[in-house]
C-alpha cells in the first residue's frame, strides 16, 4: 500500500469503535479516572448514543490554572471591564464545574465514517484536535479516529 492509498482509506477502516464515553453527568473525577486508566486524553460525551460534547485533558486543565479576570478601568465612578469578560465566564465555570456537563466541549468537530483518512487529517489539523469523533449526520457516535492513528498509518506504510 502506499501513500496516496492511505489518505484514501476511509475513516470508518480505523476508526476506535469501543473508545471510552461518558455520559454528562458524569463527574470530573471519573473522567480523569477514565483518562488515567485507558491511556487517552479525551473522550466523547453522549446521550443515548448520540453525541453533545467532548472532554478533554485541556478542558480540565483549567479546574487547576489560575484563572485572571479582565481589568477594569475606572472613569468617574464607573467600571469599564477591559478584556474579553465572556471568555472569563467560560474559563470560570469550566474551573467550578464539577460534572462533565460544565466542563465539556459543546461546538465539536465531526468527521463522517465514510470520509477519506485525508479529510480527517485536515480537520484535526485546522483545528488543532488530537481526537475526533466519527459520527453520522443525525449525530450518533460511530467512534473515534486519534492523530496518532493516522501517524501510524504513515510509519508502517511509508511511500515507496
Amino acid at each position: 500500500m502506499d501513500q496516496q492509498d492511505i489518505r484514501q482509506l476511509k475513516v470508518s477502516d480505523i476508526a476506535h469503535e469501543e473508545w471510552p464515553t461518558l455520559g454528562p453527568e458524569e463527574t470530573v473525577e471519573g473522567a480523569i479516572k477514565v483518562f488515567a486508566e485507558s491511556g487517552i486524553s479525551g473522550v466523547p460525551v453522549v446521550e443515548g448514543d448520540r453525541l453533545v460534547g467532548i472532554v478533554t485533558e485541556g478542558d480540565l486543565i483549567f479546574r487547576d490554572a489560575d484563572i485572571k479576570s479582565p481589568g477594569f478601568l475606572d472613569i468617574l465612578g464607573g467600571m469599564i471591564p477591559l478584556g474579553n469578560w465572556d471568555e472569563y465566564r467560560r474559563e470560570a465555570m469550566k474551573s467550578a464545574g464539577v460534572t462533565v456537563d460544565q466542563v465539556m466541549t459543546r461546538n465539536v468537530k465531526t468527521i463522517s465514517p465514510n470520509a477519506t483518512l485525508a479529510e480527517a487529517a485536515t480537520i484535526m489539523a485546522e483545528n488543532r484536535v488530537k481526537i475526533l469523533p466519527v459520527a453520522e449526520e443525525d449525530g450518533v457516535l460511530r467512534g473515534v479516529v486519534t492523530r496518532m492513528d493516522i501517524l501510524t498509518l504513515h510509519v508502517l506504510n511509508p511511500r515507496r
